[in-house]
C-alpha cells in the first residue's frame, strides 16, 4: 500500500512539470500536499500530525497562489496530449497495484499502544531542539503573508496585464 502512495506522489510531482498555467500548477500542488499528509498519517498512525502538516502546507500554497495569480495574466487553460497519455499510464499502474497487492489484512486495524505513540510523537515535535524550527516556520509564514498582501494592490488587478496586439 505504501508503494501505491509513493507511485501517486511521484506522478503528481512529475505532472507539475507539464503545466504552464499557474492555476493548474497550484491545483496539482494542492493534491500533492493532500497526498503527503495522508501518507504521513498512514506512517505515524495518528491523524493530528497530518492535520497540522496539511494546514501548514495549505497556508504556504495560498501565499504562493496569491502571489502567482497577481503577477500572471489571464491565460486560457489547455490540456496537453502528453498529459493525457501520462494520466492513462498512471491509472493503469494504480489498477495493477490494487490487483497485485489487494489483501484483506491491510484493512484490519491492528490495535497497538496508540496512546504512548501519540505522546512520544508530541514530545519529538515540540522538544527544545525542534521548537526553534517550529517558531521560525510560523514567523516566516506570517511574514510572507504580510509582505505578499502589501505587494498586491487589491483595486488594480494583476501586476502584469495581458497586451492584445
Amino acid at each position: 500500500m505504501k508503494f501505491l502512495f509513493m507511485k501517486i506522489i511521484l506522478f503528481t510531482s512529475t505532472s507539475i512539470c507539464f503545466f504552464s498555467n499557474p492555476m493548474s500548477m497550484g491545483f496539482f500542488l494542492l493534491i500533492y500536499s493532500f497526498l503527503i499528509s495522508f501518507f504521513i498519517s498512514k506512517i505515524m498512525l495518528t491523524s493530528w500530525f497530518c492535520y497540522i502538516t496539511m494546514l501548514m502546507m495549505i497556508g504556504g500554497i495560498l501565499i504562493i497562489f496569491m502571489y502567482i495569480s497577481s503577477i500572471s495574466s489571464n491565460e486560457s487553460f489547455k490540456f496537453n496530449n502528453n498529459m493525457n497519455l501520462l494520466f492513462m499510464i498512471f491509472m493503469f499502474m494504480i489498477v495493477e497495484e490494487f490487483m497485485l497487492e489487494f489483501q484483506v489484512s491491510d484493512f484490519i486495524c491492528l490495535h497497538k499502544d496508540v496512546e504512548s505513540f501519540n505522546f512520544f510523537s508530541v514530545v519529538k515535535l515540540y522538544n527544545s531542539n525542534c521548537m526553534f524550527l517550529t517558531v521560525f516556520l510560523i514567523i516566516y509564514l506570517i511574514f510572507s503573508m504580510i509582505v505578499v498582501s502589501n505587494i498586491v494592490k487589491h483595486f488594480k488587478g494583476p501586476l502584469r496585464s495581458l497586451n492584445y496586439e
